[in-house]
């Protein structure tokens, strides 16, 4: 009966097995090259001791830097790890064979340009907005080679927004970094925990690529990949619910009223010393929730109870800080010193070049108070031109369906849908979070547009954004009343329409 069970089962495996795939002889040479393995394997030990090792140590060393500059502690609490590698001898010698690179590499000396990979770092966080963050963080590295690290615009592949076929996810640039003077790329994978946890789950990198995947594999990729990204959205969800009750915790109401008189004693002056040192050094406009949390870190989230008898925080940090400003729209700011920051100046347009002689990419085409806002802020989006009035008009049919009539949660996430829904319909790519904060923004206004079966539905959405966004930033001390031309730039950026 055994034997019987077993010839079925083999059986059934013959009927089942993916067709054989056709015998590729292996030789000591990379076909379409001169290149044997011996010569190789030379070339390789000497790069790795002499270049790709210690491009590996400084290029992770100046990528912890760079970030650890342009993110709060609070931030940098969301990055869960940066790792990094060198490309093993056998997995480089493969990948040299491909066909793509006949035409590339001829000698060993041709490797290090084609072969983009050779060194490789990560950056694993929890959450997809901060992948944006870490976005962020980068815009502010070089575009040329030069001093330090520097990023290669031209190299961004987003398997986030156009995932692979294999169901994989990640945003991708190359860096690069010198090592005695001679230039070495180096490619950053930035991944949320769900999807690191895809690729260690698959196994994807060790999988052939020159022949098919077996069907079964295929599919139970694919699947686990679309369910993980489902899980990413809903952990969106949860950080924007959470930030939401924190900020509320954080901002509380200014109904009573504060006696300067009053004297902070014990461990309250130790904390108002903490935020009168931090005003003094801070060169933006800085998110409340961040302060709040830099406190609890330091003297215990038991704080957060009554916050040493004020309530709240920013009644705390009015008391501590009497002279600091603190914005007043939905998201609370301190602003720097009087003396920390000064009203952008107009920039250069989308086809100008920039200081390093380089064609600036589309993050950095946007005017130059968007991105001083974006760098206060990371969750504003910087999108090209033709994209905003893409979004509108999609935003505008979203807003006809669901005739928003309150600003809560349910409004935002039925509006966002269906927005998105459309695009993709229609061909377009726009991101939830992207949606989702202009969203909050227009349902935000003192009078939210009211959108009627006209064609003109994306055009008042996109005034109101517009206007929104110029209001935050005259509230941030991005702009003031002399930066009209700034001001009026951000507008045509967003609603397209040209000024005199």
């Amino acid at each position: 009966m055994a034997q019987d069970n077993h010839t079925d089962l083999v059986a059934m495996a013959e009927t089942t097995r993916p067709a054989a795939r056709p015998l590729r002889l292996v030789t000591t040479s990379a076909p379409g090259t001169a290149i044997d393995y011996g010569e190789f394997g030379e070339w390789y030990d000497r790069m790795r001791t002499q270049m790709l090792d210690p491009a590996l140590a400084v290029a992770r060393a100046s990528l912890e830097k760079a970030l650890s500059e342009f993110l709060s502690d609070r931030d940098l609490t969301r990055i869960r790890s940066i790792d990094g590698r060198v490309k093993s001898k056998r997995r480089t010698w493969r990948k040299i064979q491909h066909p793509r690179y006949q035409d590339l590499v001829h000698t060993v000396d041709d490797i290090l340009g084609p072969i983009d990979d050779l060194v490789g770092l990560r950056i694993t966080c929890i959450n997809l907005r901060d992948i944006d963050m870490i976005q962020t963080a980068l815009d502010a590295l070089s575009r040329a080679p030069g001093r330090g690290l520097w990023l290669d615009p031209a190299s961004v592949r987003d398997y986030i927004t156009d995932p692979k076929a294999s169901g994989y996810r990640g945003w991708h640039v190359n860096l690069g970094i010198e090592v005695d003077d001679v230039p070495v790329t180096c490619e950053l994978q930035v991944r949320t925990l769900l999807q690191d946890s895809w690729g260690e789950l698959t196994h994807e990198e060790t999988y052939s690529k020159d022949g098919a995947l077996p069907p079964l594999v295929d599919v139970l990729s694919t699947r686990m990949s679309d369910l993980l990204s489902i899980l990413d959205d809903i952990a969106e969800d949860l950080r924007t619910e959470l930030d939401r009750i924190d900020q509320e915790t954080v901002v509380g109401s200014d109904d009573q009223a504060i006696d300067p008189a009053d004297v902070l004693a014990g461990q309250a002056a130790d904390a108002a010393a903490v935020l009168r040192g931090r005003w003094v050094s801070i060169d933006r406009p800085t998110d409340l929730s961040a302060l709040a949390w830099g406190l609890q870190r330091e003297f215990g989230a038991e704080i957060s109870d009554d916050w040493f008898g004020h309530g709240s925080f920013k009644r705390f940090l009015r008391h501590a800080v009497p002279q600091g400003e603190i914005t007043s729209g939905r998201q609370a700011y301190l602003l720097p010193m009087p003396s920390g920051h000064q009203p952008v100046v107009a920039t250069p347009t989308s086809t100008d070049v920039g200081e390093d002689g380089l064609h600036t990419p589309d993050r950095r085409t946007a005017p130059g108070a968007a991105q001083q806002l974006h760098r206060i802020d990371p969750s504003f989006p910087l999108l090209p031109d033709s994209d905003w009035s893409a979004l509108f008009e999609q935003l505008a049919e979203s807003w006809r369906r669901v005739k928003p009539s309150d600003q809560t949660t349910g409004t935002v996430n039925r509006l966002t849908r269906s927005a998105r829904d459309l695009s993709r319909a229609a061909g377009l790519t726009l991101s939830r979070r992207t949606l989702e904060y202009v969203t909050k923004a227009i349902l935000g206004a003192d009078e939210p547009p009211t959108i009627d079966r006209g064609g003109l539905g994306g055009q008042a959405l996109a005034g109101a954004f517009a206007q929104q966004t110029l209001e935050r930033m005259v509230e941030l001390k991005i702009l003031d009343e002399s930066s009209s031309k700034a001001g009026a730039r951000v507008e045509r950026w967003i609603t397209g329409r040209s000024h005199p």
